[in-house]
């Protein structure tokens, strides 16, 4: 069952001059001291390997190094020796950053150290540190020479003892360094421990480093108190943890309104777990981080700018964040850094959406798997009703996979929020209602100001009534309460709204009057949303000084409306609830919130390093909001192809059709004709991924697009030439395709741009070539790859088809000639392709190129050759984590199984191969398919299934117009109805088919074959 575990904080020493137990003999006086001890490891053995004078060097730098990291945390030193020293933190501070500075110096002089290492060529120079928090007795104190003065206290001793047993480049804790800091800092529990000189042990912490982002849990002091009515609800999750410790991972749901507990819920499950579990991970979900790709993670890193300006996260900071948290998995990294889109982070191989998918999901799995080696381990994520659509999926994933896992994965979302993709993980859900009369007046007692008491009859039952059993309300009115000074000024009973969440509004609207010019601070910082700095609250309040915002934000703090956020670099403040920044910007006038938005806007937009934190997507928001549509709309699309560059293609498809929305607000203006273009320009590949080449929204878009392109000046087709692309490629037939590619080469003919033109081309001798036209193939890939330059070709790949345009040109070029009788020539085209595609290393062209190499070998039924390159395939798809690929090496393997040794598993495997092809929606090469299946199953004496089939892939090919293969297929069917005792003249009619498409194609090598069938079977063709 889930243990209690208890906490110690010792109290601030009363000022001098209060009552009893405040003073002690001689002017000395009772104070919370926080001491450091630090000591380099393995000093001695250095003395003995090291020149005296390097050692003496190496031993000045390291603490001088020290003793800056000491001085600029304000602490002072009491005590240096020649490897290590002593030093205390300010008793004129508030006990909570005492501690927290001593916890940054101690970190701080782990990191010196490595550093004086390094440059001393001593890599492996190493410290501990070791911090402890107790009542000293401090003799004769003064401001400026209190850590001159005697100190007594257990702090010192427990320092020195936990320095003794720290690992080398730690700091250790004691258990109330850890508590007074624990808001600000986290830790890893190191157990409890016998340290020489105490009686009891104690309990010790090592400490990791600043927490990031808005952590609700310590909202100084604001979770604290009696946990009420929520017995039923620990309970379960007791159970469900014991099954966790016995290695069987669970889901929890926790639903509930806003402000009704669940994060206090979540955190006495995160105190009851403490004592058993391994590790703790915990992700928030934050409003508006719907459309920002692995949002919750995003918040556990710091925002960054890079040398050139680019804002977000680096692959280092994402490596150092898993590294932290048990998971050194290079791939598993790598994936995630990519989704997160961190700078320097690897590109994939391949970014077909699905297969990133793929690679998450084991990247997922293999994180799980490392995260709890060690021991049982709690996840929590809060707020899921605000997930993005990318850490949903992995949410659900997770979700589905953990119970191989001792895991107890924590969900909370409020009721109304559609949570049904966790359903296939069966969740505990627990939902959680209103506290009743009682339990609400025992929630009031616990919470009501002291010094308020008198007080309590007249508005005791007026905060009963109006609070509706929600505790955050409660808590409000209670501090409402304790802010007000006279009476008079309540008038709770007699004016307040019956319904609890209008009686919310009002309180903070109370709450914050009494607070003056801080009301304004706090209205701009719900503007900004879930965090805001100093220096932005200045560019959102011009009129206000710096220090008249500083003291805002303080007292804003003080009365728990924000709370402190303590990052490298930077101190920003966020609100403790989001349901009060949303009630509060909620009371922002409309024409006020658009100014202070614009405000926000044009900051961020001139210096993205004021607000690293906002992305694109976020700054695209509040550009709308203050009523820039025609600011908004771009940066929406520039959102839209970062999503889509780290294939977050469901964000990325959020993101343009809201900026296709804003550019419709602009009506016909000449501003939007271009933004809409060029969203429909991201757009379009994402639905021909999302839904398919053919669909109807893909060819919808672009039929839309190429039309709005039409009507644009001349000058400006080339720009737009992807819409081209687009349209023509969406085509419903072949013959539609065909005659799309020939109006793009005339409406671009004056586009005085290769690439363009070696891109008509390449739509071209697509086409033509499936539609059996093999000269105009030819005369297309000579024109096109006359034009090809390899430097461009690297954005082109991406941009038009996936695979390069010159291994796609030798490749068709090699097929185009075999089937026209031209043989050697076919083989150096083909030889050509492939060492280019081996040169290049682009995994798709390469792709690309292996299955030109298998339809070749088709071609010349060469079937040990046809093995040897489907084992080829098979080997890179498995590498590449490229699915369609996989398809077609089971289905060539197949094929040249089939007829060199076993044609029943040769058949079965090619079925397996086609199946995989058509559920991908990747056949491409249907008729071949289908000829190849039909001609199996005749090999195998099954005729009337194999006519069927083949009847099939005509009726397609003359539909499509995929015309290439017709002359096989009509020769395939006269063969298999002359097996049947077929008529001779039915036979004869496809045969004569065969022969006059092979004609009128000048597929001599196609030609050749219906003759031989035609003399094979003793047909005679009368022209």
């Amino acid at each position: 069952m889930l243990r209690d575990s208890r906490t110690k904080t010792p109290r601030k020493a009363p000022e001098r001059g209060q009552g009893s137990g405040g003073s002690s003999v001689r002017g000395g006086e009772r104070r919370i001291v926080t001491a450091l001890c630090y000591d380099l490891v393995g000093s001695t053995d250095l003395m003995h390997v090291m020149d005296i004078e390097d050692y003496q060097e190496l031993m000045s730098a390291f603490q001088f190094a020290s003793k800056q990291e000491i001085a600029s945390r304000s602490g002072v030193m009491q005590h240096e020796a020649g490897d290590g020293g002593v030093a205390l933190f300010p008793i004129e501070l508030e006990a909570r950053d005492a501690a927290s500075l001593a916890i940054r110096a101690g970190l701080g002089i782990v990191e010196a150290c490595k550093r004086v290492g390094r440059e001393a060529g001593q890599d492996d120079l190493q410290v501990r540190v070791g911090i402890a928090t107790s009542v000293a007795l401090v003799r004769e104190a003064s401001r400026e020479g209190w850590a001159q003065e005697p100190v007594t206290g257990a702090a010192l001793a427990m320092a020195a003892r936990l320095q003794a047993i720290a690992a080398p480049s730690s700091v250790l804790v004691c258990e109330e360094t850890r508590h007074l800091a624990g808001r600000s800092y986290s830790f890893v529990f190191e157990g409890s421990k016998e340290l020489k000189g105490f009686t009891t042990p104690e309990k010790v912490w090592r400490a990791l480093g600043h927490k990031v982002g808005i952590d609700r849990f310590y909202a100084f002091g604001r979770l604290g108190g009696p946990l009420i009515n929520r017995e039923n609800e620990l309970n379960t999750i007791g159970r469900i943890w014991d099954g966790v410790l016995a290695g069987q991972g669970s889901v929890v749901l926790i639903e509930g309104d806003a402000g009704i507990g669940k994060s206090r819920l979540l955190r006495e499950i995160r105190r009851r777990t403490r004592g058993r579990r391994s590790k703790l991970l915990f992700f928030q979900c934050l409003p508006g981080g719907f459309r920002s790709t692995l949002h919750p993670l995003l918040n556990n890193l710091p925002g960054s700018v890079s040398g050139g300006g680019q804002m977000g996260p680096t692959a280092a900071a994402v490596a150092a964040l898993f590294e932290r948290n048990g998971i050194r998995d290079a791939e598993v990294v790598d994936v995630f850094a990519y989704l997160l889109g961190a700078q320097g982070s690897r590109q994939p191989s391949s970014k077909d959406p699905k297969a990133i998918r793929e690679r998450a999901h084991r990247a997922l799995l293999r994180a799980l798997e490392a995260m709890c080696r060690s021991g049982p381990a709690v996840v929590a994520v809060e707020d899921i009703h605000w997930i993005d659509p990318t850490s949903q999926d992995l949410l659900g994933e997770a979700a589905r996979i953990i119970g191989q896992f001792p895991i107890l994965l924590v969900t909370t979302s409020r009721p109304a929020s559609a949570s049904e993709w966790l359903d296939i993980a069966s969740p505990t859900r627990l939902p959680l209602r209103p506290l009743d009369p009682d339990e609400t007046r025992l929630a009031i007692k616990a919470k009501w100001p002291e010094h308020r008491l008198d007080l309590l009859p007249d508005l005791f039952d007026a905060t009963e009534r109006i609070s509706g059993g929600v505790p955050l309300f409660i808590e409000e009115i209670c501090q409402w309460v304790s802010q007000n000074v006279e009476p008079d000024t309540m008038r709770l009973s007699e004016s307040a709204n019956p319904t609890h969440v209008s009686a919310f509004e009002s309180i903070l609207a109370s709450r914050l009057q009494q607070l003056g010019t801080a009301r304004e601070v706090a209205r701009a910082a719900a503007v900004a949303g879930t965090q805001v700095t100093l220096p932005l609250l200045r560019a959102l309040l011009p009129d206000f000084g710096k220090s008249a915002l500083a003291n805002a934000a303080d007292t804003l703090c003080e009365t728990g409306f924000l709370t402190r956020i303590r990052l490298p670099g930077r101190t920003a403040y966020g609100f403790r609830h989001t349901l009060i920044q949303e009630t509060i910007y909620k009371s922002v006038l409309r024409k006020q919130r658009q100014v202070l938005h614009r405000r926000l806007f044009t900051t961020v937009n001139q210096n993205r390093g004021i607000a690293a934190w906002i992305d694109t997507g976020a700054l695209a928001e509040h550009a709308e909001r203050a009523g820039l549509l025609e600011e908004a709309a771009p940066l929406f699309i520039t959102a839209g192809k970062e999503s889509s560059s780290r294939s977050a293609m469901i964000e990325a498809k959020q993101f343009l059709e809201h900026a296709l929305d804003l550019c419709g607000q602009l009506g016909e203006s000449d501003t939007a004709e271009p933004l809409k273009l060029s969203a429909f320009t991201a757009l379009g590949p994402i639905l021909i991924g999302a839904v398919g080449l053919s669909s109807e929204p893909a060819r919808r878009l672009y039929e839309d697009a190429v039309e709005i392109a039409r009507q644009r000046p001349l000058s400006e087709q080339s720009q737009w030439f992807p819409i081209y692309w687009g349209w023509w490629l969406t085509g419903s037939n072949f013959r539609v395709m065909h005659d799309r590619a020939l109006e793009v080469r005339s409406m671009l003919s004056k586009a005085n741009e290769p690439e363009i033109q070696l891109q008509v081309n390449h739509c071209i001798w697509a086409i033509d070539f499936n539609l059996g036209r093999h000269r105009e193939t030819q005369e297309a890939i000579k024109a096109g790859l006359a034009l090809y330059d390899e430097k461009r070709a690297k954005e082109s790949r991406t941009e038009f088809g996936g695979h390069d345009a010159k291994v796609c040109g030798l490749g068709q070029l090699a097929l185009s000639l075999w089937l026209t009788g031209r043989t050697k020539a076919s083989d150096a085209a083909l030889s050509r392709m492939i060492a280019f595609a081996d040169r290049i290393a682009h995994a798709h062209s390469k792709a690309h190129s292996l299955d030109t190499e298998a339809v070749s070998a088709f071609y010349r039924d060469d079937f040990e050759g046809l093995t040897r390159i489907s084992l080829r395939m098979a080997d890179f798809a498995q590498r590449h984590k490229m699915q369609s690929l996989s398809g077609l090496s089971n289905l060539f393997g197949g094929w040249a199984e089939a007829h060199r040794t076993s044609l029943a598993s040769g058949h079965a495997l090619f079925q397996s191969g086609l199946s995989q092809l058509r559920e991908l929606g990747a056949v491409a090469d249907l008729p071949i398919y289908l000829c190849m299946h039909a001609t199996l199953l005749g090999l195998a004496g099954r005729i009337e299934p194999a006519i069927n089939v083949v009847n099939e892939a005509i009726g397609k090919g003359e539909e499509t117009g995929h015309a290439y293969w017709l002359a096989e297929l009509h020769r395939c069917r006269a063969i298999l109805l002359a097996r049947t005792g077929e008529r001779k003249e039915v036979v004869a009619a496809d045969l004569r088919c065969a022969i006059e498409i092979a004609e009128s194609q000048g597929a001599t090598a196609l030609l050749r074959r219906a003759r031989k069938s035609t003399r094979e079977l003793g047909i005679v063709i009368r022209h």
